[in-house]
């Protein structure tokens, strides 16, 4: 077995051409006749009896040859790729073999795509604008609001037309040319006039009517309605407004704020409350959009050419764990959230680009600062994995090569670093 030659076809993307000496080739022929002569069966001998060259005559010289290359190719195709020094991301592709006999063994060539070859500058000190952590008056007042509808009570409204924001109680027949179509009648509906719920034209029409009093209303289906019968079409709804209903908000005393909460006992304890949990919140909005821009900005100061191939094999991944997550068919999904498979598959694409990209320039970042994980850190993040998916950590060294773990830390590090560093701005 040895390795020919190498020749770069693309960004990070080598073709390989190798060989398999005729003495191996011949030795693991042998060895493969031997191993399947016993399910060989020819007339006039006894299964696994027949002579090697009665078995060739009968199905050809080359008969073992797939069999044997099976064998060769794994650790021939190893043994090329460390004397041609190169450091594959995937497993080999396109392998194709060009050349086999007896007398001369065999040539074959595969393709290699290796870490490319990327560089990053000025990573230190960047710039990156983060929201307003800080809390104000307005904010405060938006929660109690929220508080308040969220306790609001419903009460009759009398003398006075409908308006938006009340709650109609009404009956409706649907009629497509006088006629009473499936689905289009009901009694004593509630309706939330202003909230959208009915087709386009429909509430606004139950706006400025006074209890007790019948009326017409007419809209026209949407030309996208799910009901084809009905799309596109003008029908009339013979509708009776029964009675209205407001939302009553409740007054922000000390009752309220022990209603909705039962560790405040006064207005002011629930202010209090309802501040720290918003500090909370946006302190962790601030982060989280100070990483983010960090990390968009790492992606953007990466210089190097990176395989197609390394975009693509992400983008499968995360479309395969994203619809693990949801459990359910790609055509479901794109069913039910009303999305193109050209638009998930870019949306999706996009993301992975981002995450190569970002890998890429903190693999390149730790080189540069020679950051190293150590034997302790590299434990405690085994360790750490295996409390997460409740395993001894013997299953998580098994299973999760330690050069991975290396990787994923040294990243960790090489972020931290780059975060330490980066001056922030308020959005």
């Amino acid at each position: 077995m040895s390795f020919i030659s190498k020749e770069k076809t693309a960004p990070a993307t080598f073709k390989v051409c190798a060989s398999i000496s005729a003495e191996d080739f011949c030795r693991q022929l042998d060895a493969t006749f031997e191993k399947e002569l016993h399910n060989i069966t020819l007339p006039g001998f006894r299964k696994g009896k027949a002579p090697r060259a009665m078995v060739e005559k009968r199905f050809g010289g080359n008969v073992f040859f797939d069999e044997a290359l099976d064998a060769l190719l794994p650790e021939s195709v190893a043994k090329a790729i460390e004397e041609a020094a190169l450091e594959p991301q995937f497993r080999p592709e396109n392998l194709e073999v060009t050349e086999v006999s007896r007398e001369a063994g065999a040539q074959y060539s595969f393709t290699v795509i290796v870490r490319p070859e990327v560089t990053i500058e000025n990573y230190k000190g960047i710039e990156a604008a983060v929201p307003s952590a800080e809390v104000e008056e307005a904010d405060i007042a938006a929660r109690i609001e929220e508080l308040q509808k969220r306790n609001a009570r419903q009460v009759e409204v009398e003398a006075r037309p409908a308006k938006d924001g009340d709650i109609a109680v009404i009956d409706f027949k649907g009629l497509l040319d006088g006629v009473a179509f499936p689905g289009g009648t009901a009694e004593n509906h509630e309706l939330a006039l202003g909230s959208g719920q009915f087709i386009p034209g429909f509430e606004e029409q139950v706006v400025g009517k006074n209890p007790g009093e019948s009326f017409e209303v007419n809209v026209t289906f949407p030309a996208e309605y799910h009901a084809e019968d009905l799309a596109g079409k003008p029908v009339v709804f013979e509708c009776k407004l029964h009675e209205l209903k407001a939302e009553e908000l409740p007054e922000v005393d000390d009752d309220f704020a022990q209603e909705v909460g039962e560790d405040y006992n006064n207005v002011e304890e629930l202010r209090a409350g309802i501040a720290a949990e918003l500090a909370d919140s946006k302190q962790k909005a601030a982060n989280d959009a100070f990483e983010k821009a960090v990390q968009d900005k790492l992606t953007q100061l990466l210089e190097g050419e990176i395989p197609e191939a390394m975009f693509e094999r992400r983008t499968q991944q995360n479309i395969e764990q994203f619809l693990e997550r949801f459990q359910i068919p790609l055509e479901q999904y794109l069913q039910i959230f009303g999305e193109t498979e050209e638009a998930f598959t870019a949306r999706i694409r996009a993301q992975s680009e981002a995450q190569v990209k970002l890998e890429l320039a903190l693999e390149c970042i730790a080189k540069t600062e020679e950051f190293t994980p150590t034997a302790e850190e590299i434990e405690a993040e085994q360790q750490r994995l295996a409390d997460q998916y409740n395993v001894p950590i013997e299953r998580v060294k098994a299973a999760v090569p330690e050069v991975e773990i290396t990787k994923d830390l040294s990243r960790v590090k090489a972020m931290d670093f780059v975060k330490e560093s980066a001056v922030k701005t308020i959005a």
